[in-house]
């Protein structure tokens, strides 16, 4: 299949909007994914927030959907980012209290915990929904984000900072027929997938984002709007990266010129995690890639990865994933062959 095919496809009513299209608008409808088919909840209230099991089997980061249309979804929050992309027609939606009217081209992200209901959309409206747990974002998509500061914000807030508020972006009228493609595409990779869908569709994820940061950049609209500035905690994502298995609080401190003191100070107010903490999940993070990816024994990718003491690497994996390091390349290089 090819996008002008599922573009044809996107039009063609399913199955869910012909079993409620005509149907009286209902104040309470929730959907919930089963299988691959959209379902209405039978419960008659929505939760508070909506958990991410929902809509995710556990082994995804990034679901896309096509929002159903004929059907009013009433307020609720989600424990995952949400992207809306008005493919054709128009998106109305209610977000924290204010009407936000979104036309073709125009894509809302949605962070965490906003409040937002979706009006009925008509047959010529087509949304595509792009739901996000949290965890997909990681240091590595931070610094490749880190030229704006107001998206490096957002996901830096997303991520790790505990908060009472909650945001959205609208990007609008800058738009453009790349983004519409990458966004097309990605769909495809999801609904269509095939060998190494997986690594494709989070290519396409990269591109969609950076995209979105040329879009900002190039909207005179956001020139005055005030962001927070997180550039130097992109730097220092950056270098703990770079420097996961050789990483110590002294050597990253000397490195910017700072007092060790001010790095753990910088990293637990603005990311709520502490150096400890952020180097642990770098090296898993790159102990994950090499058990998925080589050959190498798990005393090798331990000692590859900066611990010394194997039986303190594999408690700290654990700890990260709930397996040991044999049962997470068991099971993950599986995924990756099917």
């Amino acid at each position: 299949m090819n996008a002008t095919l599922l573009e044809k496809q996107l039009k063609t009513m399913n199955n869910f909007e012909q079993k409620y299209s005509g149907t009286p608008k209902k104040p309470n409808s929730f959907s919930t994914l089963i299988g691959s088919e959209l379902v209405l909840s039978p419960q008659n209230e929505l939760p508070d927030v909506v958990p991410t099991e929902y809509f995710f089997k556990p082994e995804q980061n990034v679901v896309f959907l096509k929002h159903p249309r004929y059907i009013k979804f009433s307020t609720h929050r989600h424990s995952f980012i949400e992207m809306n992309y008005v493919l054709s027609g128009s998106c109305k939606q209610m977000i924290n209290g204010k009407e936000v009217m979104l036309k073709e081209g125009d894509l809302c992200l949605l962070d965490t915990n906003v409040t937002h209901a979706i009006d009925q959309a008509g047959e010529n409206d087509i949304v595509i929904n792009i739901m996000i747990r949290t965890s997909y974002f990681d240091s590595a998509l931070l610094r490749r984000l880190s030229g704006n500061d107001l998206l490096t914000d957002f996901f830096v807030n997303t991520i790790y900072k505990h908060k009472e508020d909650s945001r959205y972006i609208i990007f609008s009228k800058h738009s453009t027929s790349k983004l519409r493609e990458l966004i097309l595409q990605a769909l495809l990779e999801y609904s269509h997938p095939q060998l190494c869908s997986k690594e494709a569709i989070n290519s396409y994820m990269l591109l969609i984002f950076t995209e979105l940061v040329r879009i900002y950049h190039d909207s005179p609209d956001n020139i005055d709007q005030p962001v927070m500035k997180k550039g130097i905690i992109s730097e220092i994502l950056d270098y703990m990266e770079k420097n996961y298995d050789t990483l110590t609080l002294e050597k990253t401190a000397e490195y910017f010129h700072f007092h060790p003191n001010h790095i753990t100070r910088l990293l637990k107010t603005n990311l709520n995690k502490t150096f400890i903490d952020l180097s642990h999940q770098l090296k898993i993070k790159n102990a994950c890639t090499m058990l998925e990816n080589t050959d190498l024994t798990v005393d090798q990718i331990a000692n590859k990865t900066g611990y010394t003491n194997i039986t303190f690497f594999y408690k700290t994996f654990k700890k990260f994933h709930g397996v040991t390091p044999a049962k997470y390349r068991k099971e993950n290089q599986r995924l990756n062959q099917s």
